[in-house]
C-alpha cells in the first residue's frame, strides 16, 4: 500500500510537470533559462553548469535534471552598449518511464547603457526541444485490479508513442544596476537585476500521441535579485525572487543568501584572490524550503542546495526534495569595483 501511495503521488506530480516546466532552486544560477535578456547583462562572459536530483520517492526512479549555459558580450561600444550571445542546453529525465525533455537554445540580447550605472536589455531565444518516453516501463491505473497491480491487464492507452521534436521561441526584457565596491575596505556595493520574459511564444505541439492540438502553454516569468553590501562590515545581502505562471499553474519562489567576504584580493601583487561564503535559503510557496550554501573564489563560485518538501507529497517523499549543485565562472571578477562604467572597458 505504501508503494501504491508513492506511485500515485509520483504520477500526479508527473502530470503537473507535464504542464509546467521544471525549475531549479538556486535562482541566480540559471539566468538564460529564465530570461534571454540576461544574456551578457552585467558581465563580459559567464558559464554555468547545474545538476539536480529530486523526488526520491520510495523505490521509484528520481528525477534528474542538467542545465549548462554560456554567454558572452560582443561589439562593445565605449559608452557600454553591446550585444550578447548565449547558449543554453537543458536535459531532464523523470520517473520510471524516463520521460525526458532536452532543449538547446540560442539567445541574443541588445544591452543599452542608460548611464554609468544602469543597463536596459531586450533579448530573444530560439531553439529546439525533444520529448522522449519509454512507454514499456510505465504503469497505468487500469492495471490495478482493486487489490494489486497486474502488468498483464490492458492499460487503455494507445499502443503507439512517438518521441516529439519541436521548435521554440521566447523573448524578455531586463534591467541591471550596479554601483560601489565589493571589498573588505569599503563593501558599499549595490547590484540590482530584474526582468520579465514570455517563453513558448509559438506554443509548440508536444504530445506523445502525435496530437497537434496539445500544445505547450506560454510561460510568464518575473524575476529579480540584488547584492547589497553592508558598509564597514564584511556582509552582503542577496535577496531574490521568481514568479512563474503557466497554464493555470503558478510558482512563487523567494528568499535570501547572506555572503561573508572572507578575504580581499591583494591590490599590488595579485597573489591573493578574494573569496566569500554565502548561506541562506529560499521558500517555494506551498511546496518546499531550499537550504543553500555557496563558496566564491575570484571568478569562480560553487553552490549547493537541498529542497525539504513540505507539500502533500511529503507523505510519500518523507519530506525529501532534491539535491542541487551549481558551478559558475564569470568575468570580470565580481570582487572589486562594480560600477557598470568599468565593466566593459
Amino acid at each position: 500500500m505504501k508503494k501504491l501511495i508513492a506511485f500515485i503521488a509520483a504520477s500526479s506530480f508527473g502530470v503537473l510537470l507535464n504542464a509546467q516546466d521544471v525549475h531549479f532552486s538556486q535562482m541566480t544560477f540559471t539566468p538564460l533559462l529564465l530570461n534571454p535578456a540576461q544574456t551578457a547583462l552585467g558581465h563580459d562572459f559567464q558559464a554555468i553548469v547545474n545538476y539536480k536530483d529530486q523526488w526520491k520517492i520510495a523505490a521509484l526512479q528520481p528525477y534528474r535534471t542538467f542545465n549548462t549555459s554560456a554567454d558572452v558580450a560582443f561589439l562593445k561600444k565605449t559608452n557600454g552598449n553591446h550585444l550578447g550571445l548565449g547558449l543554453d542546453v537543458f536535459s531532464d529525465k523523470a520517473g520510471e518511464g524516463n520521460m525526458g525533455t532536452t532543449t538547446g537554445q540560442l539567445s541574443l540580447s541588445g544591452v543599452l547603457a542608460a548611464d554609468n550605472n544602469n543597463f536596459i536589455s531586450g533579448g530573444l531565444y530560439s531553439g529546439f526541444g525533444q520529448r522522449t518516453l519509454q512507454p514499456d516501463k510505465l504503469h497505468w491505473d487500469n492495471q490495478y485490479d482493486g487489490m494489486q497491480y497486474d502488468a498483464t491487464l490492458p492499460s487503455g492507452e494507445p499502443g503507439t508513442f512517438a518521441n516529439r521534436t519541436y521548435f521554440d521561441i521566447g523573448a524578455g526584457i531586463g534591467w541591471f544596476y550596479s554601483k560601489g565596491h565589493s571589498t573588505l575596505s569599503s563593501n558599499d556595493q549595490k547590484k540590482f537585476t530584474a526582468g520579465f520574459s514570455v517563453q513558448h511564444l509559438n506554443r509548440p505541439a508536444y504530445s506523445f500521441y502525435g496530437d497537434n492540438t496539445e500544445r505547450l502553454p506560454m510561460k510568464f516569468v518575473a524575476h529579480g535579485n540584488a547584492e547589497i553590501g553592508i558598509k564597514n562590515y564584511s556582509l552582503v545581502l542577496e535577496p531574490a525572487y521568481i514568479v512563474m505562471i503557466q497554464a493555470g499553474h503558478h510558482e512563487i519562489n523567494a528568499g535570501m543568501m547572506v555572503k561573508y567576504i572572507t578575504r580581499e584580493s591583494s591590490k599590488y601583487t595579485g597573489r591573493k584572490s578574494a573569496s566569500g561564503i554565502a548561506l541562506g535559503g529560499y521558500y517555494r510557496f506551498g511546496d518546499a524550503i531550499a537550504l543553500a550554501a555557496r563558496y566564491e573564489f575570484s571568478n569562480w563560485s560553487i553552490g549547493t542546495s537541498y529542497d525539504v518538501n513540505i507539500s502533500d507529497l511529503k507523505t510519500a517523499s518523507k519530506a525529501r526534495g532534491g539535491l542541487e549543485i551549481s558551478l559558475r565562472f564569470v568575468t570580470p571578477d565580481p570582487f572589486g569595483k562594480t560600477s557598470t562604467s568599468k565593466l566593459f572597458d
